[in-house]
C-alpha cells in the first residue's frame, strides 16, 4: 500500500503555519496594506510584482504568474518535493508525518527517529575527526594553504594512523559501534577486524542546505588510491543531491550574485578562504537535474567552472543541456575555463584573487558557448550547412521557458546566418504566440457561476448560504458542476480555508482551476461579498428556470404539454414573476 499522508493532518499543519512568516525568513517582505510585497524571488525584477495575502494563506506574482499556498512555495524555493514540503513544516512545528494507515504511521516515525540519531552520530563522528586536527599538527592542510579559519568554518578534520581509531573512540557504547558500521565508516573485513573507511586521510564533513552532517568525503594524504571517497550513500545520503559548501554559503550570503560551480572539496574551499563567496562543489557526480534545481533556488546566475580541455568542454555542453530547460527570464548560466592542467584550487593559489575575479567577469554566455561550440562542428559555406545550424540550434531555443532568452537566441540565430530578418521575424511569431496566450489568460469574464465558484473557493464559509445539492444538480450550466463539487469538499470541511482547500484539490483535475478562483480579483467589496453571493445563487436559479421555461414554450407549440408539464410551466411563471 504506497504512503498516504492524512488530508487532516495537511490542513493542520497548514491552519497552524503563518505563510508570511515561512516567506518572509527567506525573502524580504513589505507591509502594503492588506498584502506583503516583495520583488519576486523566482524571476529577477526590479519592481515588486510578488505579492502575499495573510488572510488568504496565499502569494502570487504578477510578473511570472507563480502562485499557491505555503506548500506551493517551499516546493519551489527550497526545491522541495510534496512529501519533503510536509515534512519540512512538521519539523518546523516539531510533530512527526501522520499517515492515514496506522502500521505507517508507526513504521515512519521509527524511521525519523532513526534519522534523528544518524544526525547526532554523525555530529560525534564529525567531533572525533576535529579532535584529531587538534591532536596532529594539520601540516597537510597548512601546506595546502588552509588556514585556521577556514579549517573551522568547513568543520575540517583529519582521521589518525590507528587502523580501528574510530571503532575505539566509542568503547563504551556498542550501540553506537553497530551505528558506525551500518553507515558505513567503520568496515569490517573477512577476518572480522573493523577499520576505519577513511584512515589517514583529510576529512570534509557534507552538510544538506539545513546544516546537517549527511555524510563525510576523504582526501587521502600519502597518495592513496582513490584519492577521493565518499560516505556510502544511506537514508540521509545521497551524493547526486547533495552540493559541498551549500550550507556554508547560506548562512553567510543571503542573497547571492552568483552561485561558482566547481567539482572538488579543496576547490571551494581554497576559493572561499581566498574571498571568491559563492562556491559550491560537486561530489564526484556530474551535474544533474536535482543539482540545477537547488541551484536556480539560491541565485539567478550560474557559472559552471570546467577545465579548458575536450573533456571540460564536453562536461560543460552537457551541463548547459540539463539547465536549459530551467532558464526563465532572469536567469542565466555561463561558463569558465581554465588552463590545461589547472584546477579552481592551483589556479587561484597562482594567480590570485583579482586575476580569478576577471575570470568570473569575463564568464562566457549560455549564448556565445552554444555558436561557439556548433560553428566550430559546422563549417558555414552555404544554404545547405545553415540549415544544419538552424536544426541544431532550434531544439535548444524550444527548450527554454524564458520568452525574453528565446528572442535573443533566435537574433544570434540570424547573425550567425548572415539573416538579419530572421530576428525580426521570430519577434513577431512570438509576440504573436504571447498576445493570444495572455488573451486566453485574460478572457476570464464575470459571468454569475464564476462569480459563485470565484467567491465560494475564497470565502468558504459561504458554503452556509447555498441550496442543496439535489437542487443545484438539475441546474444545467457551464461550470456547475465545478461548483457543486466545491461545495460537497466545503461542507465536508466546514472550517476549511483556501490555503487547505488547494491541498483537497492537489493532484486532481480541478486543481489549476481552483488556485486560478482562489488568485481571481472578483473586484467586490468585503462588505458586499455575502449578497453578491446570495444575488448570484438565485440569479442562476431564475436563468435554469428560464432555459426550462423556453424549453417547455418550444414543447407546447409543436407537440403540446402534458398535464405535469402545463402545472410545471404554471409554477415557472409563478416564480419568475416574484
Amino acid at each position: 500500500m504506497p504512503k498516504k499522508i492524512s488530508k487532516n493532518f495537511i490542513n493542520n499543519l497548514i491552519d497552524s503555519t503563518n505563510i508570511i512568516d515561512i516567506i518572509n525568513s527567506r525573502v524580504n517582505l513589505i507591509k502594503r496594506g492588506k498584502n506583503y510585497v516583495a520583488n519576486c524571488p523566482f524571476h529577477k525584477e526590479i519592481n515588486p510584482s510578488f505579492y502575499v495575502n495573510y488572510e488568504k494563506q496565499f502569494f502570487y506574482c504578477f510578473g511570472c504568474k507563480i502562485h499557491g499556498n505555503v506548500i506551493d512555495f517551499l516546493i519551489n524555493y527550497d526545491n522541495l518535493s510534496f512529501i519533503e514540503s510536509i515534512q519540512r513544516l512538521s519539523e518546523i512545528h516539531g510533530l512527526n508525518l501522520v499517515y492515514e494507515n496506522q502500521k505507517i504511521n508507526l513504521f515512519i516515525n521509527k524511521k525519523i527517529e532513526y534519522i534523528k540519531k544518524c544526525y547526532k552520530l554523525l555530529e560525534k563522528v564529525c567531533f572525533f575527526y576535529k579532535e584529531n586536527l587538534n591532536h596532529f599538527k594539520p601540516n597537510y592542510l597548512i601546506n595546502r594553504g588552509i588556514n585556521i579559519d577556514t579549517i573551522n568554518t568547513f568543520s575540517i578534520g583529519i582521521t589518525n594512523k590507528k587502523y580501528n581509531g574510530l571503532y575505539e573512540y566509542f568503547n563504551n557504547d556498542t550501540e553506537l559501534q553497530n551505528e558506525i558500521i551500518k553507515n558505513g565508516i567503520v568496515i569490517v573485513n573477512e577476518k572480522n577486524k573493523k577499520y576505519d573507511l577513511f584512515q589517514n586521510r583529510i576529512i570534509f564533513p557534507i552538510r544538506n542546505k539545513y546544516g546537517k552532517i549527511v555524510g563525510f568525503g576523504g582526501r587521502s594524504i600519502n597518495k592513496q588510491i582513490p584519492k577521493y571517497i565518499n560516505s556510502p550513500e544511506s537514508n540521509i545520503f545521497c551524493k547526486k543531491k547533495e552540493l559541498y559548501g551549500i550550507y556554508e554559503l547560506n548562512i553567510k550570503h543571503k542573497i547571492k550574485k552568483y552561485i561558482i560551480v566547481v567539482e572538488g572539496y579543496l576547490d571551494v574551499i581554497s576559493l572561499v578562504q581566498n574571498k571568491i563567496k559563492y562556491v559550491v562543489g560537486l561530489l564526484g557526480t556530474a551535474i544533474n537535474i536535482e543539482h540545477i534545481k537547488l541551484l536556480f533556488s539560491h541565485t539567478n546566475n550560474i557559472i559552471y567552472c570546467y577545465d579548458g580541455d575536450e573533456a571540460g568542454i564536453n562536461t560543460a555542453w552537457k551541463s548547459l543541456n540539463m539547465s536549459l530547460p530551467y532558464i526563465y527570464d532572469g536567469r542565466t548560466i555561463s561558463f569558465i575555463f581554465l588552463p590545461k592542467g589547472e584546477d579552481p584550487d592551483s589556479i587561484i593559489k597562482k594567480e590570485g584573487k583579482k586575476l580569478f575575479k576577471k575570470r568570473i567577469s569575463k564568464a562566457i554566455p549560455m549564448s556565445k558557448f552554444i555558436f561557439k561550440i556548433l560553428i566550430k562542428k559546422i563549417n558555414i559555406i552555404n544554404n545547405e550547412t545553415r540549415s544544419l545550424l538552424t536544426k541544431l540550434v532550434i531544439p535548444l531555443i524550444n527548450k527554454i521557458p524564458g520568452k525574453t532568452m528565446k528572442i535573443y537566441l533566435y537574433k544570434e540565430l540570424g547573425n550567425n546566418l548572415g539573416i538579419p530578418d530572421i530576428n525580426q521575424l521570430n519577434i513577431n511569431l512570438l509576440k504573436e504566440k504571447e498576445r493570444k496566450k495572455n488573451k486566453q489568460k485574460n478572457d476570464f469574464k464575470n459571468n454569475t457561476i464564476r462569480i459563485l465558484i470565484g467567491l465560494l473557493a475564497q470565502n468558504p464559509y459561504l458554503v452556509k448560504l447555498t441550496p442543496s445539492i439535489k437542487i443545484l444538480n438539475k441546474i444545467r450550466l457551464p461550470g456547475m458542476n465545478i461548483f457543486i463539487d466545491l461545495i460537497k469538499t466545503c461542507l465536508y470541511n466546514p472550517n476549511i480555508k483556501p490555503s487547505q482547500l488547494i491541498e483537497n484539490y492537489r493532484g486532481k483535475k480541478l486543481e489549476k482551476i481552483i488556485k486560478k478562483f482562489i488568485k481571481w480579483d472578483h473586484m467586490i467589496k468585503n462588505n458586499k461579498i455575502k449578497i453578491m453571493f446570495i444575488d448570484s445563487i438565485k440569479k442562476i436559479y431564475n436563468i435554469a428556470l428560464e432555459k426550462r421555461q423556453n424549453l417547455l414554450i418550444n414543447l407546447e407549440r409543436y407537440k403540446g404539454l402534458k398535464k405535469s408539464e402545463k402545472q410545471e410551466l404554471w409554477s415557472i411563471n409563478k416564480e419568475l414573476s416574484k
